[in-house]
């Protein structure tokens, strides 16, 4: 179970982080079997696999489309996290979208998020650039969001795991005008994790253990 990411996460929500430290509170005031008996929150966490269907996001020079990678990486992230008790939402789970154009799609992910009661949303995206030297994975979060304390822990930890791995730059977590990041209150953030239009990066993309490097390092920020 994750109960140390739940007792330090500084993103986590206000109720839930009061609901923890009773919790701790009865748990010390009452010893050992008070502890054995605490109930802990659950930590729900939303994934948002970007695109999807009609959708299929960029497209790198052979044909592969974001929307398959970023559902077959999203997949992976939920089952890392879920090892770690963590209770997972998908805004989807197969290669449709979630609507009949762009709008409706959009709309449908943010009542997900809505309804989910979680305590952060993290989209899933693969980048794409003119130049095909860039490579790495960057953190965006909303400019009128709660995600960018989530963003730049994230983003700490991709460069110190995956960036100085296998790109030797490090990036910095950037705010932007990102309706699937700033749709709710929920700390959210979109998680670019790669370039596909740089060939070593889309090599790694496809692959299941850069996937589960990503789900790693996203592990590692849920469980801090």
């Amino acid at each position: 179970m994750c109960k140390i990411a739940v007792i330090s996460l500084k993103w986590i929500r206000p109720a839930v982080f009061a609901l923890i430290i009773c919790a701790l509170a009865l748990s010390f005031a009452g010893g050992m079997a008070a502890y054995v008996g605490a109930v802990y929150p659950e930590v729900t966490v939303v994934l948002d696999a970007g695109h999807g269907g009609f959708d299929g996001g960029v497209v790198s020079a052979a044909g592969d489309k974001e929307a398959d990678i970023n559902l077959y990486i999203t997949k992976r992230v939920k089952k890392r996290l879920e090892e770690e008790g963590v209770r997972v939402v998908m805004t989807r789970t197969d290669d449709g979208a979630l609507g009949e154009n762009k709008k409706e799609d959009m709309r449908r992910r943010a009542e997900i998020i809505e309804q989910s009661g979680a305590d952060a949303v993290i989209s899933i995206h693969v980048n794409k650039y003119t130049q095909s030297y860039r490579r790495g994975v960057q953190v965006f979060y909303g400019d009128t969001g709660t995600g960018g304390a989530f963003a730049m822990q994230l983003q700490s930890v991709f460069n110190t795991y995956i960036n100085s791995k296998y790109s030797g730059r490090s990036y910095s977590a950037l705010a932007g005008d990102y309706f699937i990041a700033k749709c709710s209150v929920i700390p959210s953030v979109i998680v670019e994790c790669g370039f596909i239009s740089n060939p070593e990066d889309l090599k790694l993309l496809k692959t299941q253990k850069y996937a589960d490097e990503i789900a790693e390092c996203i592990c590692k920020c849920v469980r801090k």
